[in-house]
C-alpha cells in the first residue's frame, strides 16, 4: 500500500477548501450561519496575521531571486501551509461577516480580496518551481503583485474593524465638534452630548467600527441603539471592574462633569432636539451643558480673548464656547461714549447681534453700525434717534430684527429701510402707536413680523423690567440709587427690607433712594391693563474700611486665580459668571488670606460675597475663622461662624444659582494691624450630587469691612 505524505494530504485540502471558498462568495447572500460557525469565525482575527507575515516573506522570496536557500521539500510544505492558512483566514472571515454589522461596500472588497489571496497562495503551491525560474519578468510582477494584493485588501479589513480613517493622518476631532449656531438654537446634544460622545465612544463606537452593533457618530444611529438596544447608560455607570463598563478601562473616561450631562439627557428622554434656551436656567443640565467645554479643545481653535472689549458699559461675548460670532450688549446709558463703540471696529465682521437699548445715540453712531456688515439682531429702543438717521441701515444685507421702540414712525421712511427683504422681524412700541397705523405696510410685507402699540388693543401684554441705575453696588459713605423705566405712566413700587414689591403696600417710587448701609434694592413697575413686570433686585454693600495689603495664604485654583489677592479688595464683583477672571476659586484646600491695615483696626462687621452654582459643584462657604494678630505671627481667635446648614438643606430637587453674601459680626475687641480669615469649603459632596463625595467649590469676589 502506497503511503500517504502530509504534503499530498495539505494539498488536497486545498482543492476541497479553495473551490469552496469561490462558491461561498458567489451565494454569500443566502448563507445561514449557525452559532458553531459563528464562533470558529471569531478566529478569523487571531489567524490571519500568519499568512499575512508568511505572504509577504514568500512573495519577497520570490522577486529577489527564488534560489533554493531552503531544500525543496521544506520549501514546498512552507508554501503549501501558507495557502492553507490563507484558505482558512477567508473562510473564517466569510462566517465571521455574517455575524457582524460592516459596511457593506468595504466588506464586499475585502472578502474578494481574501479570496484572491487564497488563490494566489494557491497558485504558488500550483506552478512548478522551474516555471517561476525561467521567466524572471514573470516571477518579479508575481511578487510585487502579490505583496499590493495583501497589503491593499488586509487594510480593507482594517477599515472595516477600525473605520474608514485606519492610518489616516491624525485628525482633530473636536474642530468637527463645533456646532455654529447660536445659543438660542443649539440643542444639549451638538452643545454637550455629541462632543462627549466623539472623545470618549466612537472609537468603539464610530465610523465602520461597531461595538454590539451600537454607533453613535449621528443622530439616526443613537436612535437606532444597539442589538440589545441602547444600554450606554447602564454601562457608563457600571464599576470600572465590569467587563462591560463603558468606556473600557484603558481608554479615556467620562469626567464626572461628563457622566452627570449623559446621565441627565437619558433621564430626560435622550431629546435629540431639546435645546439649551428649552431649559431652566437653574435646571443643573443647562448650567453643566451650556459650561461644557471638549476636553481636546486646543489652543489652536480656540478663540482670541475679548477682554479688551469687555467694561462696566459693554459686554461682549462669543455666541458660544467655540463659535467666531459675537454679542454685544450695552448697559448705563449715562456713561454712554461713541469711544466704546468705535472700540468695536476690529471685531465689527464677527458681531451678529447689537443691544444698544436706552443708549443716547446719534447719527454718527449709526454710521458706525452700519459699517457692522453681519449683524443680523440689532436694538435701537429708546435711543433718542429719528426714523431719518437709521436710513442708512439698508447697507446691512444680513440684518433680521430691528427693534425700534420709543421711536416715532414714518411710514415712508420704514419702508425704505424694509423695502430690500432682509427684515423678518420688526418692534415698533411707542406712545400713540397702533397697529391700525401700520395696516397698509403689514399688508405689504407679509413676510415681516410687526410687533406694534404701545396700548395694545389686542391683548394684554407683560410690562419690561425697570432698570435700577446704578453701577457702583459699593457703599462707602452714601450711595444715590436711580430707578427708571422706559414707559409712561407705570408706577414703579420698590422694598429694601427684602420683601418682594407688590401694587399695594410697597413704597412707590418718586425719587432716588439714597443708601448708607447693606441694603437689596427690589423694585417692580405695575401699570393699568399690563401684567405686572419680574423682579429686579440689586445689593449694595457697605464698605467704610479699606485693607491696605493682602497675602493668599493658600492658593486659588489656577483656572480662578482673577487678579489674585486684589480680586477680593477691588470693589469689582463677579456676577454669575465664574469664569470672567473676577473671582477667586478654592476646592483642594481652604481659602486662607491675611488683610493688614496700616494703622490698628477694629472691625466690627466682614461680609463675603460668594457664589453659590450646585450644578456646576460650588457649594456655600461652610464656616468662616476670624483670627487678630498685634505682630503679624502670633494670631488669637476673634470669632467664628458655621453656615453648613445652608448645604445640609439642599437636596436633589434643588437647583441654586445665586450670589450670596456670608456675613461675620465680631464681637467688641481690641484694633489689630492684622487679620487673618479661614474660609472651609465642603469636603465631601452629598450624595444625591453627581460629584458625591469629592470636595466642592467655594467662590469669593469680594470682601467687605466695617
Amino acid at each position: 500500500m502506497k503511503k500517504i505524505s502530509s504534503q499530498n494530504v495539505l494539498e488536497n485540502i486545498l482543492w476541497v477548501i479553495n473551490p469552496y471558498l469561490l462558491l461561498l462568495c458567489i451565494f454569500i447572500g443566502k448563507l445561514n450561519v449557525g452559532p458553531w460557525l459563528s464562533w470558529i469565525g471569531q478566529w478569523h482575527p487571531v489567524v490571519l496575521h500568519f499568512p499575512i507575515v508568511l505572504g509577504l516573506c514568500i512573495s519577497l522570496y520570490i522577486f529577489v531571486n527564488y534560489k533554493p536557500i531552503l531544500q525543496e521539500p521544506v520549501e514546498q510544505k512552507l508554501f503549501t501551509l501558507h495557502a492553507l492558512l490563507a484558505s482558512l483566514v477567508a473562510l473564517f472571515g466569510i462566517f465571521i461577516s455574517k455575524g457582524g454589522n460592516y459596511d457593506k461596500n468595504i466588506l464586499l472588497i475585502h472578502q474578494w480580496g481574501g479570496l484572491a489571496i487564497s488563490y494566489l497562495a494557491w497558485l504558488v503551491v500550483l506552478v512548478p518551481k522551474a516555471y517561476f525560474m525561467a521567466r524572471p519578468l514573470f516571477r518579479k510582477l508575481f511578487g510585487i503583485g502579490y505583496v499590493l494584493v495583501i497589503i491593499i485588501f488586509t487594510h480593507k479589513g482594517g477599515q472595516l474593524t477600525h473605520g474608514k480613517d485606519a492610518l489616516s493622518l491624525p485628525k482633530n476631532v473636536n474642530n468637527q465638534t463645533i456646532i455654529n449656531k447660536p445659543d438660542s438654537l443649539i440643542t444639549v446634544y451638538e452643545k454637550a452630548v455629541q462632543p462627549i460622545l466623539i472623545n470618549k465612544c466612537v472609537t468603539c463606537h464610530g465610523g465602520d467600527k461597531i461595538k454590539g452593533d451600537l454607533q453613535l457618530t449621528s443622530i439616526e444611529l443613537i436612535k437606532k441603539g444597539g442589538k440589545h438596544g441602547n444600554q450606554l447608560l447602564e454601562r457608563i455607570h457600571l464599576s470600572l471592574n465590569d467587563e462591560k463598563h463603558m468606556p473600557p478601562v484603558d481608554n479615556k473616561q467620562l469626567t464626572k462633569e461628563e457622566l452627570a450631562i449623559i446621565t441627565k439627557w437619558m433621564q430626560l428622554g435622550g431629546d435629540l432636539n431639546k435645546t439649551l434656551k428649552a431649559l431652566d436656567k437653574k435646571d443643573s443640565l443647562f448650567i453643566l451643558a451650556s459650561q461644557y467645554i471638549a476636553p481636546n479643545f486646543n489652543k489652536a481653535t480656540e478663540q482670541p480673548n475679548l477682554d479688551a472689549y469687555n467694561s462696566n458699559y459693554v459686554s461682549v461675548q462669543y455666541d458660544f464656547h467655540g463659535a467666531s460670532t459675537i454679542n454685544v450688549n450695552f448697559f448705563q446709558g449715562s456713561f454712554y461714549k461713541t469711544a466704546y463703540l468705535e472700540k468695536l471696529n476690529k471685531i465689527k465682521d464677527q458681531i451678529i447681534t447689537l443691544n444698544m437699548q436706552n443708549m443716547p445715540l446719534q447719527k454718527k453712531d449709526v454710521d458706525i453700525i452700519n459699517g457692522f456688515s453681519n449683524l443680523e439682531k440689532l436694538n435701537l429702543n429708546y435711543t433718542k434717534l429719528k426714523i431719518e438717521d437709521i436710513q442708512g441701515l439698508t447697507s446691512l444685507k444680513k440684518l433680521k430684527s430691528l427693534s425700534l421702540a420709543g421711536m416715532i414712525i414714518d411710514n415712508n421712511k420704514l419702508e425704505s429701510i424694509i423695502k430690500p427683504g432682509n427684515i423678518q422681524k420688526i418692534q415698533l412700541w411707542a406712545n400713540g402707536l397702533f397697529k391700525k397705523d401700520l395696516n397698509s405696510l403689514i399688508t405689504k410685507y407679509p413676510s415681516i413680523a410687526f410687533t406694534v402699540g404701545d396700548n395694545l388693543e389686542d391683548s394684554v401684554m407683560k410690562l419690561n423690567k425697570p432698570s435700577i441705575q446704578q453701577d457702583s453696588t459699593i457703599i462707602t459713605d452714601n450711595v444715590i440709587v436711580p430707578i427708571k423705566h422706559f414707559l409712561n405712566g407705570v408706577t414703579i413700587k420698590y422694598t429694601i427690607d427684602d420683601s418682594e414689591p407688590d401694587s399695594l403696600n410697597s413704597p412707590t417710587y418718586t425719587a432716588p433712594l439714597k443708601l448708607n448701609k447693606n441694603t437689596t434694592v427690589k423694585t417692580k413697575v405695575f401699570k393699568k391693563g399690563w401684567l405686572s413686570s419680574d423682579v429686579v433686585q440689586k445689593t449694595f454693600y457697605k464698605s467704610s474700611l479699606s485693607a491696605d495689603t493682602i497675602i493668599l495664604l493658600t492658593q486659588p485654583d489656577p483656572k480662578y486665580m482673577g487678579k489674585g489677592g486684589n480680586t477680593i479688595i477691588d470693589h469689582e464683583l463677579g456676577e454669575m459668571n465664574f469664569g470672567n477672571g473676577k473671582w477667586l476659586g478654592y476646592s483642594k484646600t481652604n481659602m486662607e488670606f491675611i488683610m493688614q491695615f496700616k494703622n490698628p483696626t477694629q472691625l466690627n462687621e466682614v461680609i463675603f460675597n460668594s457664589l453659590i452654582n450646585t450644578g456646576s459643584y460650588i457649594f456655600p462657604i461652610q464656616s468662616i475663622q476670624v483670627e487678630a494678630s498685634l505682630d503679624g505671627k502670633t494670631y488669637k481667635a476673634l470669632q467664628s461662624m458655621d453656615y453648613s446648614a445652608i448645604s445640609k438643606a439642599y437636596t436633589k430637587e434643588t437647583n441654586i444659582n445665586q450670589v450670596q453674601s456670608f456675613t461675620i459680626k465680631i464681637d467688641k475687641s481690641a484694633a489689630y494691624p492684622f487679620y487673618k480669615f479661614t474660609l472651609r469649603n465642603l469636603k465631601q459632596i452629598p450624595t444625591w450630587h453627581p460629584g458625591k463625595g469629592t470636595p466642592a467649590w467655594i467662590f469669593v469676589d469680594e470682601v467687605f469691612f466695617n
